[in-house]
């Protein structure tokens, strides 16, 4: 697969390096992403692995979503491949090409982590999960009560928005430039609470009474490194960020921003730092969401504080 160019080994994920003649590696597990990013999962797992002294690895491999189903092909015939998961562009397209999906999956259609066991390949997904426990360790009691606005409805969007629901918010707004797309997780979430979507049209106006932030779409992530998520993304670099300025200056003081996204300070964050909010970085997702996935992909059975001091080490 790798030869064919089907897919290639991330450059910018931390030790993510794979020897591919190591015959010692009993167990592979891929992480499949659509571009190039810092994600952390393989340089926490591959540190727990060390720890242990298992002969396992794990792995981000960069692939086109559309082929998502050759690619699956590849994997299944590989004796050593063990699962692993789906980042940036296969979260929500997956699925089809697995042999099943775990209830936290089944119940948004989005997937994060594939174990490979005796049914086959199954679908879980730990990134909602991950999130809330991320978030509350660092605010703690901030969900609850509050307008929450969720720009972006992709594939991680959706858990999160799921798991921000069990939390007891006052109101979930899905600010998505397709309002169907926003609709369909509004929906999901409505037996939990009240939720609606609306355009990018009024997201200046959804700020304006919000208390908590969540960026989920990849505006900030390469290569639109230089949009924020507090505007719709027209390609004028300029005219884009003095509207995010503006939507960004109607957010009450108080409300906390939060970011999915693994860049040092992308520009969402960086804005709403400098307008003296509080802040969330995507890097308490990747961490809090990969004790539970690890557990599933692996059945190593330690305890999640043992697993996360070992994991934070690792990413930093």
């Amino acid at each position: 697969m790798i030869e064919s160019g089907l897919v290639t080994i991330a450059a910018q994920p931390r030790n993510n390096a794979l020897d591919l003649k190591d015959r010692s590696i009993k167990r592979l597990y891929i992480f499949l992403i659509d571009h190039d990013y810092p994600g952390g999962s393989a340089a926490m797992h591959n540190a727990v692995f060390a720890k242990y002294r298992l002969p396992y690895r794990s792995c981000f491999m960069i692939g086109d979503p559309a082929r998502v189903g050759e690619i699956m092909a590849g994997l299944r015939e590989c004796a050593i491949y063990s699962g692993g998961g789906a980042g940036s562009g296969f979260k929500d397209k997956i699925a089809p090409s697995l042999d099943g999906l775990a209830p936290s999956a089944q119940a948004i259609g989005s997937v994060n982590v594939i174990a490979r066991n005796a049914s086959g390949l199954v679908g879980h997904n730990t990134d909602g999960i991950g999130f809330v426990a991320g978030l509350l360790n660092e605010y703690p009691g901030c969900i609850a009560g509050k307008k929450v606005v969720i720009l972006g409805a992709g594939g991680t969007a959706l858990p999160i928005a799921y798991e921000l629901a069990k939390q007891g918010p006052g109101e979930v707004v899905i600010v998505n430039r397709t309002v169907a797309k926003g609709q369909v997780i509004a929906d999901l979430i409505a037996p939990m609470a009240r939720a609606r979507a609306v355009g990018e049209d009024v997201l200046g106006d959804e700020l304006a009474t919000a208390g908590l932030v969540v960026n989920t779409s990849n505006k900030g992530a390469q290569p639109n490194e230089k949009f924020s998520a507090f505007a719709a993304m027209t390609g004028d670099v300029a005219g884009d960020l003095a509207q995010s300025k503006a939507n960004l200056a109607r957010l009450p003081k108080r409300a906390i921003v939060a970011d999915i996204l693994l860049e040092d300070l992308p520009l969402t964050l960086k804005l709403a730092r400098e307008a003296r909010h509080r802040t969330h970085s995507g890097r308490h997702m990747n961490l809090f969401q990969a004790a539970p996935a690890f557990k599933i992909l692996t059945g190593l059975d330690k305890p999640d504080g043992v697993l996360l001091k070992i994991m934070r080490k690792a990413v930093g």
